[in-house]
C-alpha cells in the first residue's frame, strides 16, 4: 500500500515540482548573496571564442538615472557597445515624481554624448516608464547592468534594487528574472559623480550672476564630461539650481 502511493505519478510530479521550486529559490539566493561584479580593467573574450561570438549577437540594458551623463558613464558605454551587439542605455521615468532636470533631457543630452563617439554607433537611448525590467524583455535582452563606482561604495544600494528586480518578474511577470550584472567603474573617473557634476553647474551659476570669472570652474567642468557637451549639461543643470 506505502509503496503503490510513493510510486503514485501524481505523488512524483508533486515531488519533482518542489524540487525543481527550491533549486530555482536556490538560484536566485545566490545571485543576491554572489553578485556577478566585472571588476576594471574589463576584458573582452577572445575574438574568435564562441563566448564573443554569443555576445555580439546579444541586447544588454544598462539602466541609470544619468543625472547628468559625464565621463564615467561613457567608458562604460564603450566597453558594452564593444562587447555585445546591441546596449540600450536606459533612465526610469516615475509619472508621478517632479524632476529637477527631466529624464527627457537626460536623454537628450546622452544622445548627443554618444553621437561624437564612434564607438557606440550600436547604443540606443530610451526613457522608460515602468519596469525597466518588463522594457527589457521587450526587446530581448539576455542582461540587466548596472554601473558601480565599487560594491562596497554602492553594494548596499544595489542589492536592494537587484533584489526588487528579481521579485518583480516573478510575482508581476511570472517570468523567470534576468540576471543582473555589476560593472565596476574605471579608477580614473570613480571620483566623478553626476552629484559631483549638479554642485559645479550650480557655482557656475553663481559665478556668472555675481559677475565672476567662471573659466577655471569651465575647466573643472570639462574634466568630468565630454567638452562637446558641456555646455549643454551646464545650462541645463544651471538652469535647476
Amino acid at each position: 500500500m506505502i509503496s503503490s502511493i510513493l510510486d503514485s505519478p501524481v505523488l512524483l510530479g508533486c515531488a519533482a515540482a518542489l524540487l525543481s521550486i527550491a533549486v530555482a529559490i536556490s538560484i536566485l539566493i545566490f545571485r543576491v548573496i554572489f553578485p556577478t561584479i566585472i571588476m576594471h580593467p574589463w576584458r573582452l573574450p577572445p575574438k574568435d571564442s564562441r563566448q564573443r561570438k554569443s555576445d555580439k549577437k546579444s541586447t544588454v540594458v544598462l539602466a541609470g538615472s544619468f543625472n547628468p551623463p559625464h565621463l564615467g558613464h561613457l567608458v562604460m558605454i564603450r566597453y558594452l557597445a564593444e562587447r555585445y551587439g546591441r546596449v540600450i542605455c536606459c533612465i526610469g521615468v516615475n509619472p508621478n515624481k517632479q524632476y529637477d532636470v527631466t529624464p527627457q533631457s537626460r536623454a537628450e543630452i546622452l544622445r548627443e554624448m554618444l553621437s561624437h563617439d564612434g564607438g557606440c554607433n550600436n547604443v540606443t537611448v530610451e526613457v522608460v516608464s515602468g519596469y525597466i525590467w518588463r522594457f527589457a524583455r521587450t526587446q530581448n535582452a539576455s542582461s540587466f547592468f548596472r554601473g558601480i563606482r565599487t560594491w562596497d561604495a554602492d553594494g548596499g544600494d544595489e542589492r536592494t534594487l537587484q533584489i526588487l528586480n528579481t521579485r518583480g518578474p516573478l510575482i508581476l511577470g511570472r517570468i523567470w528574472p534576468m540576471k543582473t550584472m555589476f560593472l565596476e567603474g574605471d579608477p580614473q573617473y570613480r571620483h566623478v559623480s553626476s552629484t559631483l557634476v549638479r554642485q559645479i553647474c550650480a557655482r557656475r551659476k553663481e559665478a556668472i550672476e555675481s559677475e565672476d570669472s567662471n573659466a577655471d570652474i569651465n575647466k573643472e567642468l570639462t574634466r568630468l564630461v565630454p567638452e562637446r557637451v558641456a555646455s549643454k549639461v551646464a545650462e541645463v543643470y544651471g538652469a535647476s539650481s
